[in-house]
């Protein structure tokens, strides 16, 4: 079965509900009001076809984006190409991932943060420390689980340039101890007379709320400025009680004190 992942296109119209202007001015506005240090360069991680990436320039900062799959990447790149955008482009895992400068501001969009162990959870935050400066954020987007896994499914209809894109998404518990569970996307496309069946299914990790402060601010050097939800910083998760929907996290590297060192 031909997977969703081998298609960016389709892809890239699957997920093109998300207003990404609206997105970067969020993200700029972490940085203005969070960041300890100027930022100039920007490091996506997990990025795709990297959605964000002429708003990120737009912005006058500088793009590099980490993604495993080279069929995303090189579709990124052409699109780069195409609109004569310059941005940097790596191949890489994000459990284990080193680049070739240290960034300013790092970001994982959309619950991109698959992992399915605690090591590769430790890992990541480990190498994210490792080229992301001391004072500089990692905004991350959906990344972490608030509620306990259930078994849920959604589904939603995209179109673009003549090209609809129908998804379906469902998630399945398999293993509570070792919080797992089954990611499906499946996307019907019509384009013209042709029609489609792509398919993508992953074992995951779920992420909760406390572990994910233990790992960031205590396994490594890394303190929670915030968490909020529906992408609003006038929603802090402190005070949510239910209802929390695609919530944004923002981190920290700390900055290192002469006396620790």
């Amino acid at each position: 079965m031909a997977s969703i992942y081998d298609y960016p296109k389709y892809y890239d119209i699957a997920f093109s509900y998300r207003d990404t202007g609206r997105e970067a001015a969020v993200m700029q506005r972490a940085i203005e009001q969070f960041s300890h240090i100027p930022v100039a360069n920007v490091l996506e991680i997990a990025c795709g076809h990297s959605p964000h990436l002429e708003h990120i320039l737009s912005l006058g900062y500088s793009y590099q984006g980490l993604d495993l799959s080279s069929t995303m990447l090189a579709y990124a790149a052409e699109k780069a190409a195409a609109r004569g955008l310059k941005a940097k482009f790596i191949q890489g895992n994000l459990a284990d991932f080193t680049v070739p400068e240290p960034v300013d501001f790092a970001y994982i969009m959309l619950g991109s943060l698959y992992v399915q162990t605690t090591a590769q959870l430790i890992s990541h935050f480990a190498s994210v420390q490792r080229v992301l400066k001391p004072g500089g954020l990692y905004f991350l987007d959906w990344c972490i689980d608030f509620s306990p896994l259930t078994n849920t499914s959604d589904a939603w209809t995209c179109r673009r340039d003549g090209v609809e894109v129908r998804v379906r998404y469902t998630t399945r518990l398999l293993h509570p101890a070792r919080q797992h569970y089954r990611e499906s996307l499946s996307a019907e496309v019509r384009e013209g007379r042709e029609r489609l069946h792509l398919e993508h299914s992953n074992i995951r990790r779920a992420i909760y709320p406390q572990e994910f402060v233990l790992v960031a601010s205590h396994m490594h050097q890394f303190e929670l400025v915030g968490w909020w939800n529906d992408w609003d910083f006038n929603q802090p998760l402190d005070s949510v009680t239910h209802g929390i929907v695609r919530p944004i996290i923002v981190l920290r590297r700390k900055l290192v004190r002469p006396n620790s060192l």
